[in-house]
Order: structure tokens, then sequence, then C-alpha cells
């Protein structure tokens, strides 16, 4: 017999304290105490966050110790809130321990504020916060039971600290590659001071080969009419593994290489491969690249090697090249792995591409494998700022001709290898091929990453050479703080086109004071037509300034419906002036007066769709650098882990390069372009993925989209609308979300523009760490290359 609901066992819990900005308590339910309950967090009477007790709890609470919770609170929300409250979730009882703010000192020492957060493969990340010692970095400890795994410091940047004055108290740990051992492991994280942080212990059972891998290799043998589960079972792991991706740090490196790449079954292709040795180097080097070549499963009747010298390059591959199926350019010191030439051979005949390239690694000691260079398909945008094309590179020998012929034609009789592959880009022989496996090991005492390399005057003098025949009037500088990366300055027309810049708003008078103040004040661009669309705003001080705006030449439109921010640029842009619009988020703040000439120049190249800006928060650290698709099934944006000046991984954080999607926040866009495609799409993404799947159909129309790092705002992400933090919001998110799988999931595992070796998960964020396991590891075909001005 139930018992009257008064009599019932009633969920314990309480609110134990706000460290920080850190709300700390617990919940459970006596009754069924092995339960996890969730838990509602109310600002004011206002719900702001939802929150699982499933932690480490404080000592004198009652349960098995695990039924504790730890939520962040923006800053911003508990200085204009004053009381926190806590209920159990779907309409449970009130904990007990509210707090009315803002909150009395602690009279006990305060705890370090911490997160550690775990989604699956090898990585941990969080952060650790100390209020009392707000600058010192926290020292953590990781241990599975008695033993000691690991120590690290919090001293990273992290995202979830940018309001905070110092942001340099996040970790990014590297468990043993010895866990992926498909066992279960419980580990537990604590700081230097033996406090367990919110979040630990954590239980991780993982095999590095993923699901789809252990049900091939493991489902037994039965008979037919038993063997029904199979499909759903594989569909439901490659789901899993879409959704749920692992990944492990860049020091697992030996471990993933060891198990990951692995060369298919010699095919044994036909056709003779000419190897060019180039570069200088000792006696010792040269051997190591030849013995490279002896150990090749390529039968050496079919490989030929030659070495000219640099003034006679051009003169000894017309004499060679003609015989060759393929020419495999191998620099002094380098060697290839003993697939390479064979892989090369086979992928180039079966895509029919003019040139192919693969990924390369660097000799460690003994033979160890590291510091990998995972490379995008083929994208022109970012060879001009850096070559990493050319090591694990093969060009089809009438390739090398006609290149050999273009640079005849021009006046260019002696050329290096660096004028050699402008030729080769300039005279677009056909398709690009990109083979996502490690055939090409880089000398040990080669640079680490590209923005370690010496600047190359060579190099410098054939870029300006390629983009004069691609835009006559550009110009090529070295990127400051960076010698060996370039920059290029697109020219613009002597009349400049109109632009329209459009900027939704609702209220949040600071921020657009700063945005449309940047525009007007800050933007060097005459031709500029500033519109803000009023979304109902309300506040009589916003009110007043979208008078004071309007009065000096802004465009203010009143758009009084429900937010919908796809449907709102869409009005706008019909209602825009110029040939081109630009949409920008309120949060947008200006920082350099060029950014948008810098973005227009990306724009008006042939076949370029949209440009995005790099995107800063206030504290200096990348906001968007680019956004990646397929990012747990979905998109993330790139370069969030990194500060303003940081190289990123390969340079990518200081270089302009193409991707799938920018975010809407900073756009330009050709307004025909924009209206074409009918903008963005009101019905299915009416707040969030609308900019991505807009890019990602703009992208199938043929256009390329660039990301500029030589267009710098600040962007307070989300501060105008707010986070996904009520029902209603959580629940148009997963609706957008499903939307988006369901229309791109496709693409979930093949971004053109990113490695499908590279981490996929929103923990560790692209070019993190390495995928475990990687994604689909089939070639790249790039169809369209930069084409010239008609």
């Amino acid at each position: 017999m139930s018992l009257p609901l008064s009599d019932a066992p009633q969920p314990l819990g309480a609110i134990t304290g706000l460290h920080g900005d850190v709300l700390q308590g617990w919940a459970l339910d006596p009754d069924n105490p092995d339960l996890r309950l969730a838990v509602e967090i109310y600002l004011d009477h206002a719900f702001v966050a939802l929150v699982r007790a499933d932690r480490q709890q404080s000592l004198d609470a009652p349960g098995d110790g695990f039924h504790g919770f730890a939520v962040q609170l923006r800053p911003n929300w508990l200085a204009n809130a004053r009381h926190i409250a806590a209920r159990i979730a779907n309409q449970g009882p009130w904990l007990e321990g509210g707090i009315d703010l803002p909150a009395p000192a602690a009279q006990q020492p305060v705890p370090i504020a911490t997160q550690v957060y775990y989604r699956g493969g090898l990585k941990l990340k969080g952060w650790a916060w100390d209020p009392a010692v707000p600058t010192r970095h926290v020292a953590l400890q990781v241990r599975e039971g008695e033993r000691l795994l690991l120590t690290g410091t919090a001293d990273q940047p992290h995202p979830s600290l940018v309001n905070r004055p110092t942001s340099d108290h996040g970790f990014d740990l590297d468990l043993p590659w010895e866990l992926a051992d498909g066992q279960p492991h419980e580990l537990h994280i604590e700081t230097d001071r033996g406090v367990p942080l919110s979040g630990s212990p954590i239980r991780l059972c993982l095999h590095p080969e993923g699901l789809s891998v252990l049900l091939q290799r493991h489902w037994p043998r039965c008979e037919p009419a038993s063997d029904d589960p199979l499909p759903l079972l594989a569909c439901l792991t490659k789901a899993q593994e879409e959704r749920f991706p692992g990944s492990a740090g860049f020091n697992h490196y030996l471990e993933w290489h060891a198990l990951f790449q692995q060369p298919r079954p010699f095919e044994s292709p036909p056709g003779n491969v000419l190897v060019l040795l180039l570069g200088e180097g000792s006696a010792e080097d040269e051997a190591a690249s030849h013995a490279s070549l002896l150990q090749q499963r390529l039968p050496t009747t079919q490989i030929r090697t030659i070495a000219p010298a640099a003034t006679d390059l051009l003169e000894s591959l017309a004499q060679h090249a003609p015989d060759a199926r393929l020419v495999v350019p191998l620099w002094r010191g380098d060697r290839l792995a003993a697939h390479a030439l064979d892989t090369l051979l086979a992928r180039q005949a079966e895509s029919g591409a003019a040139w192919v390239y693969a990924d390369c690694d660097q000799d460690g000691h003994e033979g160890a494998r590291s510091n990998p260079w995972l490379k995008p398909a083929w994208d022109e945008t970012l060879f001009y700022g850096v070559d990493i094309v050319s090591p694990g590179s093969a060009f089809a020998g009438d390739t090398l001709l006609r290149a050999i012929a273009h640079l005849q034609q021009t006046g260019q009789v002696a050329a290096d290898w660096h004028r050699l592959l402008a030729s080769v880009v300039a005279v677009q022989a056909g398709p690009v091929t990109h083979i996502p496996q490690v055939l090409y090991h880089r000398y040990a005492g080669a640079p680490v990453s590209p923005h370690q390399s010496l600047p190359s005057a060579q190099r410098q003098a054939a870029l300006h050479w390629l983009i004069q025949q691609r835009t006559p009037g550009a110009s090529i500088e070295p990127v400051e703080g960076f010698p060996a990366f370039n920059r290029v300055r697109w020219p613009l027309p002597a009349q400049l086109p109109h632009i329209s810049l459009i900027v939704p708003t609702r209220d949040q008078l600071e921020l657009l004071r700063a945005c449309v103040e940047g525009l007007l004040e800050g933007t060097d661009y005459p031709a500029l037509e500033i519109i803000v669309v009023d979304n109902d705003s309300r506040e009589p001080a916003t009110l007043a300034y979208l008078d004071d705006i309007a009065r000096r030449g802004v465009r203010v439109l009143r758009y009084r419906h429900p937010f919908n921010y796809a449907a709102i640029n869409n009005w706008a842009v019909e209602q825009a002036q110029g040939s081109i619009v630009g949409l920008i988020n309120n949060d947008i703040d200006v920082l350099e007066p060029g950014w948008l000439k810098e973005m227009l120049g990306q724009l008006l190249r042939p076949g370029i769709g949209a440009v995005g800006a790099k995107l800063l928060w206030s504290n200096g650290m990348v906001q968007h650098g680019g956004v990646v698709v397929g990012v747990n099934g979905l998109a993330a944006h790139a370069g969030n882990h990194l500060n303003k000046d940081d190289p990123g991984y390969l340079g990518l954080n200081q270089l302009a390069r193409e991707q799938s999607a920018v975010t809407a926040a900073c756009l330009l866009v050709r307004k025909a372009d924009y209206q074409r495609l009918g903008g963005l799409d009101e019905r299915r993404f009416p707040v969030t993925f609308n900019d991505v799947d807009f890019c990602l159909r703009l992208g199938e129309a043929g256009k390329r989209l660039v990301w500029t790092p030589f267009a710098r705002l600040i962007h307070a992400e989300s501060a105008s609308r707010g986070k996904e933090d009520t029902p209603s919001k959580s629940a148009r998110a997963a609706r957008e979300q499903k939307n988006f799988i369901e229309r791109w999931g496709n693409l979930g595992q093949g971004d053109t523009y990113y490695h499908p070796g590279l981490s996929a998960d929103y923990l560790t964020g692209p070019y993190g760490g390495l995928a475990m396991p990687p994604r689909q590891s089939t070639p790249r075909t790039v169809l369209r290359i930069e084409t010239t001005f008609k």
C-alpha cells in the first residue's frame, strides 16, 4: 500500500556554499539512494541551470558519498541577483541553505573552486581556481586507488574563466595509454591539498579502436537466423562513435600511429616513380633518405632517383619526367614510409588527380614517431600562408611538364622548387587529392611546427609571382610575429562596393553602443550602410540611443515579432541597399579600423562565397577561429583554448584559410548569393546552426569560404540572447540540433578542411588532440581550385 503523500520519504539536500562563482551542494532520495537526482538552480525565482547530483559530496552529508553537485554561475548573473535557491527537478522540494546575495564573507577557508570533465578517450579537462589566492596555479594529481598516475598544474587558459580577471587556471591532462585496455578504471582527481575536484572520480572503460571494431571482431559466429541484431548494433555503434567520440593527446602519437597507421595490403600498382632528391644535407642525411627507398614495397625496378643541382632542376625534370607516372620530392635527411610510393601511386591512379599529398610526421629518438602534421584537403588560401603540402607530395609527370612550360612561357628560365610548385598551382592541371595517411617522415632536426621554420626569400618571391598571376596588384608580406608565414593583401577596386552591416538587437544598450560606435567611428570604410534591427526593445535608454543613431545616419528598422535570428536577418537583407551584406552581432566590438577591408579583399577573390573574422573574448582568448563540422556530430568553433597570439596547430591560428563554415556573428557575403540560397533557414534553425547550415549550402553551390585572422574583433559570445538556460530554450536548441544532424549528418565524418585523425569531441576541441578511433580515411579530392578573374 502506498504511503500518504505527507508520509512518503522526501528527498534530502542542501546548498553548502557559493565559492567564487561555483555553487555547491548535495541532493539524495533516501527511498532510492542509488538514484542520482537532477537539481534545478534558480536566481531570484528564475531558472538558470540544471545539474545532476552525482559527484563527490561533503563528508557530513548522507548517502554513499556521491550525491554532490557543483555548477558555475556567470559573474554577471550573480552581480544582479539577490537570492540563490535550488530544488529537485520537476517540481520537487526545495533544498535547504538558500543564499542571499551578496553572500557574507566565509568564516571558514574558502575551498578551491574546481571542475573536471571527462567525455571519453584519454583526455581530462577542467579548471581549478583558488578564490583566496586568485593568481595561484593549483597543482593536481590523478590516482587510481593508491597508485599515482600523473600530476599537472591548472595554468592554461580556459573558456569557462573568461569573465574572471585571469583565465589561466585551466588544465588539460593526458591519461596514460595503458588505461585504453578495455578494462574498467576509476580515477580520483585531487588538488595539491588533497581535495577532490568537482566531477571526481571519473570512471572509464576504453578500447581505442572503438565499438564498431569490437563488434566486428568479437560478434560470435551465429546461425543466420540469429544474426538479425547485427545490422542494428552496427548502426548504433556508428552513431555512438559520431555523437560521443573520444580523443587522446598528441603525446600519445607513437601508440596512436602504431595502431591506426598500418599500411594497406600491397596492391602492386603499375607505373614508374621518379624520386627527386632536394635540399642540402650531409652524406649521412642522404644515406638515410636512400635507405628508405631501398625499404619500399614497390619493386626497385619501378623507382628511379635523381639529385639535380638547383640550377639544373627544370632541365633535369624535363628530361626524366616524361617516363614517370609520378614524381616524388624527397628532402635530404627525410625518409619515406616503406609503403609510401606504392600508396601514392595507387591513390593517384584511383583519383586521377594532377597531384596528391599525404601527411607527415617527424623522426624521434631510435625511430620513434612524433609531431604529426595531419593536413586539411587542398586549400590554396592556406598555401599562400605556409607550405605544408610539399613533405609527402607526389606529382603526375605531365603536371610538372605543364608547370615547366608555364614557367618558360612567363620568362622564368631558372627556377627553384618553390617557383616550380607555384607554377603547378598556377596552371591548375586538375584535381588535387589529399591522402589522410602518414607516408613521409621529416628528419629529427626539422622544425616541429611550420611556425618554427625559417623564412624563405625564394618562397616569398615565388608566391609574389603566383599572386600576380591570380590578381594583379596583390601584395604579400610576413605575418607579424611569425616571419615564416605570409599574409596576402588582396587589392580593392577603385570604386568600392556598398556594404550593408546588419545588427539585430533587443535592449542590451552597453553592448549595442560599443558595437555601433565601433562601426561608425572605428571602421575605415566609406561606402557603408549600418542597419540596426530593433527586436522590440523596451528600455528607455535603449530607445533614446536608437533615436540618436538614426539622426547620425544609421538605419533603424523595427522588427515587432518574436525573436528569430534567422528571420530577422533575412528581413533586413531584403531591405539592405548594399551589394554586399555583413551579419554582425550586437555584442561585436571593433578593435582595428581595417577589419572590413580585409574581409572584403578576401570576398572579392574569385570563387569565395563568404568570409569570417577572428573573434576574441575580451581577455584575448580566441572565441572563433573557424568552424569544424562533425564535432560530436554537430559543429564547433576552433581555437577556443588559444590566446590571440598563439600559433595554434600547424600555425592555423595565424593563417588565412578556407573553412566549411564560419560564424554569422561577423560574416560578409554578397547579397545576391545570400538571396539566391534563401538566406538563413528560419524554420529549422531560428536561433542556432543557421549560420553553419547556410555556409554548408553555400559550399554545396560551389562557393568557398575563408576565415581570416587579419580581421580581429571582440565578441562577447551569447551575451545578448543569453545561454540555453531555460526549459523552452533547451527544447528549442535540441530541435535545432536534431534538424542539423538530419540535414548534415553525412558530413559528420568528413569536413573537407579538417583531418579525420584529429579530435572531434567538444571536450578536447578541434585541433586539441588525436581522434580515437580516427574517422574515415578515404582520400579527399578537391575538384575546384582558384580561378582567375575574367
